[in-house]
């Protein structure tokens, strides 16, 4: 029990200390990036922006853990001083600010999936007309439905509504709002900062862009289309769905920030071609847990495990 509970203590200080190292780097990397306006995939994005939280989580769960389990003593008695009982309360308050987070994003699904359906917007059967909407949306985020409000049903035309739900299915095969919860939940520092915000606008700028271009396909006619879905929408003041859910939880079909941007995009002579799909997900999982496997087979974990102690030790 002894040895669980320093377990648990100093994997907390690590993910901490971790997590603050890693927040000030994407912070310094950030600001580059955003002060040479550097164009990144959203891929690239969504990297920097959740690359504090991911290395602290695999370096506490796949690095410290196991090593102190299998370097330490069952029965040692070691004694904790202030400093790392204050990195073990922040990597707590860290974990547990994230546990909200993802509590609100529960909560917020089980009230769009008690809305009620009125009636099939789209032929293939994926998109739904309800009351309380005023925009089209994609909500959820394991199981994301197509939601069309009453307003937006009106006055868009067939083609028009064909294209805004093709955008909509574009967010969904991207996985567009798992992101975006995963980078509001994410138990990091740098989410506090000015400088994360403005990642996260780039991202979802880049993320609304991208499934504009995978609805339009390099069609100009489809183009004009969504070009005129956006506008109409527009002026429905169609944004967020009314009550609880708000963004960043939903992807939502027009945000004002982007609305020009957008438009004149789709109105540009020759249309862009859509970008091809990249799911980086598993790729980025694979990476993170092959280093930590390579950092056993070069025993660097040990090197951890005496790090720590020497912590133990010598800090008040």
């Amino acid at each position: 029990m002894r040895l669980l509970l320093s377990t648990a203590l100093l994997g907390l200080a690590w993910f901490a200390a971790v997590n603050l190292v890693m927040s000030a780097l994407a912070w310094c990397a950030s600001r580059a990036v955003l002060r040479r306006g550097t164009a990144l995939s959203g891929a690239a994005l969504l990297t920097l922006r959740l690359l504090p939280s991911a290395a602290a989580l695999v370096f506490a769960a796949a690095v410290f853990a196991p090593a102190h389990v299998r370097f330490e003593p069952a029965q040692s008695d070691e004694q904790f001083g202030l400093t790392l009982m204050a990195f073990a309360g922040l990597g707590s308050w860290l974990l547990a600010r994230s546990a909200r987070r993802a509590a609100r994003v529960a909560a917020v699904a089980r009230v769009a999936g008690r809305w009620p359906v009125q009636s099939a917007a789209s032929r293939a059967g994926d998109a739904y007309e309800i009351s309380g909407l005023r925009g089209v949306s994609l909500a959820g985020v394991f199981h994301p439905r197509i939601l069309i409000g009453r307003g937006a049903r009106r006055v868009l035309t067939p083609d028009e509504l064909d294209l805004a739900i093709a955008h909509e299915r574009a967010h969904r095969h991207a996985l567009d709002n798992l992101k975006r919860c995963a980078m509001f939940c994410a138990p990091d520092l740098f989410g506090g900062t000015a400088t994360a915000a403005s990642l996260e606008a780039r991202w979802r700028a880049r993320a609304e862009r991208d499934a504009d271009d995978r609805a339009v396909a390099g069609d100009e006619r489809r183009a004009l289309h969504l070009a005129s879905a956006l506008l109409k929408v527009a002026r429905l003041g169609g944004r967020a769905a009314e009550g609880p859910a708000r963004p960043p939880l939903w992807s939502t079909f027009n945000e004002p920030p982007l609305l020009e941007e957008r438009v004149r995009s789709l109105l540009a002579r020759p249309v862009r071609r859509p970008p091809a799909w990249r799911d980086p997900s598993r790729a980025a999982v694979v990476a993170a847990w092959g280093l930590a496997a390579a950092a056993w087979l070069v025993h660097a974990p040990y090197d951890v495990h005496l790090l720590t102690e020497l912590f133990v030790a010598v800090l008040p």
